[in-house]
C-alpha cells in the first residue's frame, strides 16, 4: 500500500525543479521529493548513530 504525502512548494522552488526535469536529471516533480526526502533522512540517520 502506498501513503501519500502532500506538500506545497514556493513558486521559486517549483520553477527551479521544472529546470531540473526539463535538463533531464529527473522525469517529474515527485521523482524530485523523493530523493530529497531520502537524502534527508539517510543524512540525520547517519548523525543519529554518532
Amino acid at each position: 500500500m502506498t501513503d501519500l504525502l502532500h506538500i506545497r512548494v514556493g513558486k521559486h522552488l517549483k520553477q527551479e525543479m521544472q529546470k531540473l526535469i526539463d535538463s533531464g536529471l529527473f522525469s517529474n516533480q515527485a521523482e524530485i521529493a523523493r530523493e530529497g526526502i531520502r537524502d534527508l533522512l539517510l543524512k540525520y540517520k547517519d548523525q543519529l548513530k554518532k
